[in-house]
C-alpha cells in the first residue's frame, strides 16, 4: 500500500515510521522538516502521565506507556523517564481520583498540607492533591529521533521543502498537491499537520474550527549545576482564583484565576516550566518564536513563590506551538475516500505520540476503531455525519 502522510510531527512521524515498519511504501512531507522549530515537536522533553479526569484518557495514557516501551525496544534509545506526578487543583481532584480508581491504577490521595512530602518544597496553598507514580518526562528530541531512524530502516521517503495545499479524493484513491505544482497520489493518506490542519480539512469539505496557539516554556535551575533536579517529581499545579486584598473595608474580590502550570524535569538542562497560558494566537505566517520576557519573570516569580527546592533562575526560554479543537479532545477518523485525520493535539499531543504511530497505521489499514478511539471522531460535532457523507460525495 502506498502511504502518504502530511506532517512530520509528533503524530505523523511514529505513523509514517509504523507504516514503513509494517511494509508500507510511505511518503512522509513536511515543509521545514522532521521536529523542526517550527512544530508542535520541538524541544527536548514533554509531560507523560496517567493521571487523567477522565477514564478514556487513563485507558490511552497505559496504552501510551506501552508504546514508548515498544518504542524503546525496537530503537533501542531510551524514550522517556518515571518520575511521579502531583496533581494538586481542587476542581478536577475528585474526578481524578475516581477514573483512576475505577481504571485500578495506583494512586494516593494527598492532603493539603502533605504536598511538600511529595513534592518536595511546595508550598500549601489549601488544595488536595493526588500522587501517582507512573508520570515524567517524555525525551522528546529523542523519541522523534528513533522514529526517524525506524522511518529510514523501513525504507520511507522524507520530502522536505514543500508546502502541501490541498487533499483530495478520487476515484483511483487520494491526493495530495503541492504549492509547487507537484501531486503524490497513494492509497490513503495520513493527514497529521498540527495547526495547518484547518485549511487542509477545508479542501475536503470539512469545516473544523481549530485553534492553533503558541505557549512557552522555561527551564530554571542553578547555571553551574544544571542537572540538580533531574530526578525531582512532575507537577500539574491547577488554576486558582486569586483573592483581592479588602482595601476600604470591602470584602475580598475574586480577580482573574492564576493560570494552572506544569513542570518536570529535562535531565542535564535544568527544570521545566510553563503556564497554561497561551502567548497568543498562531496565524499563517508567523514565524516568530522569540521568548516573552515578561512571561518568562512570570515563571520564574511562582518558582520563587511555591517551588522552594528549585532555583528561581531562568537557563532558556522556548515558544513552542500546538492546536486547540472545539471541545478540548483530538480529532481522529478515518474518512472515506482513504484520507485518516489526526489533529487538534489540544496540549496533549506528544504524550500518546508513539501510541498515535499504531493508531494512525491501523486506521490506515482499515482497522475499525476500538470504542476509545472512536470516541475522538468527527461524529461527536454537530453535522458529523454530513461532514462524512460529504467527502464521499467528491
Amino acid at each position: 500500500m502506498r502511504c502518504i502522510v502530511v506532517g512530520a510531527g509528533a503524530w505523523g512521524l511514529p505513523a509514517a515510521a509504523e507504516l514503513a515498519g509494517r511494509g508500507h511504501d510511505v511518503v512522509l512531507l513536511d515543509r521545514y522538516g522532521v521536529a523542526n522549530a517550527l512544530s508542535s515537536s520541538a524541544g527536548p522533553t514533554r509531560l507523560w502521565r496517567l493521571t487523567h479526569p477522565d477514564r478514556v484518557r487513563v485507558r490511552l495514557a497505559r496504552r501510551g506507556v506501552e508504546a514508548m516501551e515498544r518504542l524503546a525496544s525496537r530503537s533501542g534509545a531510551e524514550v522517556f523517564l518515571r518520575r511521579g506526578l502531583l496533581w494538586r487543583d481542587d476542581a478536577t481532584v475528585p474526578a481524578v481520583l475516581e477514573a483512576l480508581e475505577a481504571e485500578g491504577v495506583a494512586h494516593e490521595a494527598v492532603g493539603a498540607d502533605d504536598v511538600g512530602r511529595y513534592f518536595p518544597g511546595l508550598r500549601p496553598d489549601g488544595r488536595p492533591a493526588v500522587w501517582q507514580a507512573d508520570a515524567g518526562p517524555v525525551l522528546a528530541a529523542e523519541s522523534m529521533r528513533a522514529q526517524a531512524g525506524l522511518l529510514e530502516a523501513g525504507g520511507g521517503t522524507v520530502v522536505t521543502g514543500v508546502e502541501v495545499r490541498e487533499v483530495r479524493t478520487t476515484s483511483h484513491g487520494p491526493e495530495v498537491v503541492c504549492g509547487d505544482g507537484t501531486t503524490h497520489s497513494g492509497d490513503v493518506v495520513v493527514l497529521a499537520p498540527g495547526p495547518g490542519a484547518q485549511p487542509l480539512l477545508a479542501t475536503l469539505g470539512v469545516d473544523l474550527p481549530l485553534r492553533p496557539v503558541l505557549e512557552q516554556v522555561v527551564h530554571v535551575g542553578d547555571p553551574a549545576q544544571p542537572g540538580t533536579a533531574d530526578h525531582m517529581p512532575c507537577l500539574f499545579d491547577g488554576p486558582r482564583q486569586r483573592e483581592g486584598d479588602g482595601r476600604s473595608g470591602e470584602a475580598p474580590a475574586v480577580r482573574d484565576a492564576e493560570p494552572g502550570m506544569y513542570t518536570m524535569p529535562t535531565p542535564g538542562v535544568g527544570y521545566k516550566l510553563g503556564l497554561d497560558r497561551s502567548l497568543r494566537d498562531l496565524l499563517p505566517g508567523d514565524v516568530d518564536r522569540t521568548p516573552d520576557d515578561s512571561l518568562t519573570e512570570l515563571i520564574v516569580d511562582r518558582v520563587r513563590r511555591d517551588l522552594g527546592a528549585l532555583t528561581p533562575h531562568a537557563l532558556d526560554a522556548q515558544v513552542c506551538s500546538w492546536t486547540m479543537s472545539p471541545d478540548g479532545r483530538f480529532v481522529i477518523d478515518r474518512l472515506p475516500g482513504g484520507v485518516v485525520v489526526a489533529c487538534g493535539d489540544s496540549g496533549e499531543g506528544f504524550k500518546f505520540s508513539a501510541l498515535m504511530g499504531l493508531v494512525l497505521a491501523d486506521l490506515a489499514e482499515g482497522e475499525t476503531p476500538d470504542d476509545d478511539v472512536a470516541s475522538f471522531s468527527l461524529e461527536r460535532f454537530a453535522g458529523g455525519v454530513e461532514l462524512r457523507e460529504h467527502v464521499l460525495g467528491r
